[in-house]
């Protein structure tokens, strides 16, 4: 598996009000795409518009990061929601982040779908489906990002979106290539080590070890962080080293999609 380039992306923006989540400031300088909190999961108006300007100032290609409305439970939780309710739900939130992008001269990149989207995208396809539709209708140039090898990336291509399929540094995988729950011991990776291996491994092989044992290929366009993950200053640097090390390049995803 030869990789020439790859993008960066980190979730930020997820700060709240008085409430202050991740290290957004000192990671930005270290990614090449931002994945912005929109106001349902995370992040207000004063956040969204710090986090496009800092994208802008440091070169950074920003995306929404549209989540359920469930500020309480950081969008983590499941909803019953309908596909319709979905669909707004993510023009909402576009919208609500193209505006910032719109005032400070720059586009808007991406879109990637937050936490429980994830996995409810996975048991119904007509979510999926809602929520490709709905970055469409705002910008059909929107590139359409999430977990590589997963059906969520077959439909939004099916639905004629560009999309970038994204490896999660510090997130155990599943068998089947979804996350691991984060009430499992060890779904969250903090050992700058380990990811460090990680990294050299998926690189060298293209692949990664899920959770039971199992081998599992990865291709993808994109590496994810996050940003409220434990020690995740040193965690990005140590991800860019690697990177380094490999003779791979670090570039926005409209450079790579």
């Amino acid at each position: 598996m030869a990789i020439k380039a790859v993008d960066l992306n980190c979730d930020m923006g997820e700060s709240f009000g008085r409430y202050k989540l991740g290290l957004d400031e000192e990671v930005i300088k270290l990614i090449t795409s931002a994945n912005v909190g929109c106001g349902f999961h995370a992040g207000d108006p004063h956040v969204m518009r710090k986090c496009v300007s800092l994208a802008r100032e440091h070169g950074v290609g920003i995306g929404a990061h549209p989540g359920l409305p469930d500020l309480l439970g950081f969008g983590r939780r499941e909803m019953s929601v309908s596909p319709e309710d979905l669909e707004d739900f993510f023009v909402y939130q576009i919208g609500a982040l193209q505006g910032f992008t719109q005032a400070a001269g720059i586009k808007l990149q991406h879109v990637k779908m937050h936490g429980a989207l994830l996995n409810m995208a996975l048991k119904n396809e007509d979510l999926t489906a809602a929520m490709v539709r709905a970055a469409q209708s705002v910008d059909p140039d929107l590139i359409w990002v999430t977990l590589t090898g997963l059906k969520t990336v077959d439909t939004a291509r099916k639905m004629g979106m560009k999309t970038a399929r994204e490896f999660y540094a510090d997130r155990a995988y599943n068998r089947d290539k979804s996350l691991a729950s984060r009430k499992l011991p060890g779904a969250v990776i903090k050992d700058v080590s380990l990811i460090k291996d990680r990294i050299k491994r998926v690189l060298e092989t293209g692949t990664v070890e899920s959770v039971d044992g199992a081998v599992l290929d990865m291709e993808f366009e994109s590496i994810c962080v996050h940003g409220d993950t434990p020690g995740a200053l040193e965690l990005v640097k140590s991800i860019r080293e690697s990177l380094k090390e490999a003779g791979v390049q670090i570039v926005p995803l409209k450079d790579l999609v």
